[in-house]
């Protein structure tokens, strides 16, 4: 398997890691409705969302399929991206907040203020990678920087 396509479906697999495979009790459609809300609200389905172009690019590297039947691939992801991540993130969520809970944060998502922190949150998660990054990469160079004058 190329090294592209492990890492789409290691990027997927970390996405969805946290839903489990079952629950007590299945979200009703009117809790996973209410949560794909607040997931839009929040600006997190936009960043997840943000994904879907950059696998789909990936994965046209490894394929040489038309770029018609890529395009209509992706516009179908796009489109059902969203439910379906709503549906596999539900069962994580009834474990920590009730529909009622849900709710509630939705009402503060449409306030004036919810409103500025969702439409800032995609922006600030990409800045906030970056800084991940940035930090990752110090904390390697020092690391082997540190092995290196243990002679390791």
């Amino acid at each position: 398997m190329k090294k592209g396509l492990v890492l789409v479906v290691m990027c997927v697999a970390m996405l969805f890691a946290a839903a489990p495979s079952a629950s007590a009790q299945a979200p009703s459609d009117e809790y996973k409705a209410i949560l794909e809300k607040m997931l839009e609200l929040s600006g997190s389905m936009a960043s997840a969302k943000a994904m879907v172009p950059q696998m789909i690019s990936m994965l046209k590297q490894q394929s040489s399929a038309s770029a018609s039947f890529w395009d209509g691939f992706q516009k179908k992801w796009e489109g059902k991206f969203g439910s379906k991540l709503a549906e596999l993130y539900a069962p994580v969520y009834q474990k920590y907040l009730t529909l009622d809970d849900l709710k509630k944060i939705v009402a503060f998502y449409e306030s004036p203020v919810g409103k500025k922190l969702g439409a800032s949150t995609p922006a600030m998660m990409a800045e906030g990678m970056q800084i991940g990054q940035k930090l990752g990469m110090e904390i390697a160079t020092e690391l082997q920087q540190e092995l290196q004058a243990q002679g390791k």
